[in-house]
Parts: C-alpha cells; structure tokens; sequence
C-alpha cells in the first residue's frame, strides 16, 4: 500500500471541490478570530472538523494546554498526510465527522465541549449538513459551543441560507461575527451555543 502524498489546498480543491471547498488557507486573522470564540478556561476536549493543511490547527494548539484534549477529523487522505508531517504529536482521525460518536468512543471520550469547523457547509446537500449538525449535537456537551465560518461573498447562495436557517433551528444561540477582511476571500464567524 502506498503512502498518500501530503498536498497543498488548491490542488485538492481542483481535484475535490465537493469535498474542499477553499481554495486557499484560512488567513492568520480568521483563524485567530475562530480560536478565540472559544472559552478555554472552561472546556476540556476540542475537535477540529476539516482541518485541511492546518492553518487553523497551528492556532488551537497555541491554546492548547495539558487540560485540553485536541483532535481532529479530516476525510481527505492527501490531507491528512500534510498534516502528519506538520504536526506529528496531534491525532487526526481519517474518517467523516458524520461519525463523530465512534470517532469518540475510539479516542476515549464521552463527550465534547468545542467544535471547530473548516468543513464547506454551504456546498453540501441539506441531508449532509443535518447528518452532520445532529451528530455533532449527539456527543456535545451542555453549553458546547460550534464555531465555523462562511465567505461572505457565497451567504446569498441557497446552501448557505439553508445553513443558517439549520444553525437557528439547532442551536440555543447562534452569532455572527463582523466580516473578516483579511482572509481570500472575506468571511464570517458563525459561533454557536448548545
């Protein structure tokens, strides 16, 4: 069996755009801005959905101390392959975050306190974002919180729409940042309270 090739963000959006959906790394200030909707003081295991060559990954490990649990979840294989070479000590689950509850079970937890998310929402089909909301929702904690983003030239698309809608009916709180500038493209912060 041969090892998948670790690989940049753009070659695996051209080769999978429904599975990538950026075309480019999250900037340093979008992901500064999603690490610090989280209340570090207060939670305890953190999970990374769609981490892709760990732009936003380089920033939760800053937070991380020995009372965190960090891990991540990354479907794509060349992904996952760039990210164990960027950083060897973190665990990368290579499954769906539709799976959430096994991928749990295998890590020894019961149960998470933060999510945060670099999956393209707005490009998946209705049935695919609510499979992944209620599973995520399943091992959430009380006062869990979601954090994503969206780009803001893509919030008038009907995926898009049907996300918020989705985050509203699904969440106790749901809040949106101010747009975040410096990022190709622009985007929001959708924070999120169970």
């Amino acid at each position: 069996m041969t090892k998948p090739k670790k690989t940049g963000l753009f070659r695996q959006f051209l080769k999978r755009p429904n599975d990538v959906g950026a075309i480019a790394p999250s900037s340093r200030q979008l992901a500064m801005a999603m690490v610090n909707q989280v209340d570090w003081e207060r939670v305890g295991t953190i999970v990374e959905y769609g981490p892709g060559t760990g732009a936003v990954t380089k920033h939760i490990l800053g937070r991380v101390d020995d009372q965190h649990d960090f891990f991540a979840v990354e479907i794509n294989d060349a992904l996952v392959a760039t990210l164990a070479e960027r950083f060897p000590a973190l665990q990368v689950y290579h499954d769906s975050a539709t799976h959430i509850e096994a991928i749990c079970q295998t890590h020894g937890v019961d149960g998470i306190d933060a999510v945060i998310s670099g999956l393209p929402w707005t490009i998946f089909p209705l049935a695919l974002q609510q499979e992944l909301v209620d599973s995520m929702l399943g091992v959430m904690r009380p006062d869990g919180v979601f954090v994503t983003f969206a780009y803001l030239h893509a919030l008038k698309l009907r995926g898009a729409r049907r996300f918020r809608t989705l985050l509203e009916d699904s969440f106790a709180s749901v809040s949106v940042s101010r747009p975040v500038w410096l990022n190709f493209p622009p985007a929001i912060i959708y924070s999120c309270r169970k």
